[in-house]
């Protein structure tokens, strides 16, 4: 019997390489499946960030590591998918400054019911840009 690995299923070629697009392209599709699969969670965590503006600080904290690597470490403009990876890391360091420097302003923006009636849109797009890393 023949051991299982991706070449046996022919997905080598379809899959990027590349550990950063692989990384999140993983990160953004599981984040996908959570907006339909954990609902009441994502639901419930929007409220609490509507009425602190401590959550708004602590994303800010959050997403500044993570978009300071894609910039400074990753920088590769050579593919769509890595092209995409860039486009995100610079929008997310220019979110994550907003939230940390002017978090009441985040706060006096978000509307709950708008966040709450297109959530199902972020799943989708979660799923969507974790298979375009994966596989463009």
């Amino acid at each position: 019997m023949e051991n299982f690995s991706l070449e046996s299923l022919h997905l080598v070629g379809l899959v990027n390489t590349d550990p950063f697009l692989l990384f999140f392209g993983g990160f953004f599709m599981v984040l996908g499946f959570s907006a339909f699969l954990a609902k009441e969670g994502w639901l419930e965590s929007i409220k609490l960030f509507q009425d602190s503006s401590a959550l708004s600080l602590m994303m800010g904290v959050l997403m500044l590591p993570v978009s300071l690597w894609i910039v400074v470490f990753y920088d590769d403009w050579s593919s769509i998918s890595s092209t995409v990876l860039m486009v995100i890391g610079y929008f997310g360091l220019v979110k994550s400054v907003v939230f940390l420097v002017f978090p009441k302003v985040v706060q006096r923006f978000f509307k709950v019911e708008f966040v709450q009636k297109w959530l199902w849109l972020d799943g989708v797009s979660g799923i969507v840009l974790g298979a375009a890393l994966l596989f463009l």
